[in-house]
């Protein structure tokens, strides 16, 4: 199956095309023959509203931008995120580390180098994590290899990892509401249990099982090498 067939926002069949362009400017959506619906009801939308709903976690709108949009610029979001984790976890260190006040140019350069540490253990977090992710549901897909795509697997972590820029606002707005970043971890994990249901079909037990045993070998593996 092509990577480029878009799919059926509904139920998630693939589809010949979602809309037919009559002129520049007029366009007629399509209806999916597996279930009747709008093919993509999205293809019309605000920006603004695929946002929310992406922020609901709706399945719709979490298809429509794995499988409809062209997402040749992933890897600038993955930078982007990584920064934004980087960030939050260096700023967590030095909540825990300094005591006692410091000269401005010795808090500086500490604060720039352990920015940068950070920023290599963010990427190897991430990159470990997406991997191990690919390897496992990719071998595990032998009924649905028609339906799943390596490609779309990785294109679901990184959008799954939206939520990470909701930690900057906690860091500027509640820089100690602990019960916020509990928050946001717990939409992390649930968006990233959503994008892989989405892409896979497995069941929410064995996604989110999955997701736990993969972030515990990660978290394993980075204590050993950092």
């Amino acid at each position: 199956m092509s990577v480029k067939t878009p799919v059926c926002v509904s139920c998630g069949c693939f589809c010949s095309s979602v809309y037919k362009q009559f002129g520049p400017e007029i366009i007629k959506l399509t209806t999916c023959v597996n279930c009747g619906a709008v093919a993509d009801k999205y293809v019309e939308t605000e920006w603004s509203i695929i946002i929310i709903d992406m922020f609901l976690l709706r399945s719709e709108a979490v298809r429509h931008v794995l499988f409809n949009l062209d997402l040749q610029a992933a890897w600038k979001l993955i930078i982007l995120f990584i920064l934004c984790d980087a960030y939050v976890k260096t700023s967590s260190s030095y909540k825990s580390t300094v005591k006692e006040p410091m000269k401005h140019e010795k808090y500086i350069n500490e604060l720039e180098l352990n920015f940068y540490l950070m920023c290599i253990k963010s990427f190897l977090d991430y990159f470990i994590f997406a991997s191990l992710v690919v390897v496992v549901l990719y071998h595990s897909q032998v009924e649905n290899i028609e339906r799943f795509s390596s490609k779309y697997l990785f294109h679901s972590i990184i959008i799954a990892s939206y939520g990470k820029l909701f930690m900057l606002p906690v860091l500027v707005w509640s820089k100690d509401d602990y019960y916020c970043e509990t928050l946001i971890i717990l939409f992390i994990f649930l968006s990233q249990m959503q994008v892989i249901r989405v892409t896979t079909k497995l069941s929410s037990i064995v996604t989110a099982t999955l997701l736990i045993i993969i972030s515990e070998i990660v978290y394993m593996i980075l204590q050993h090498v950092l």
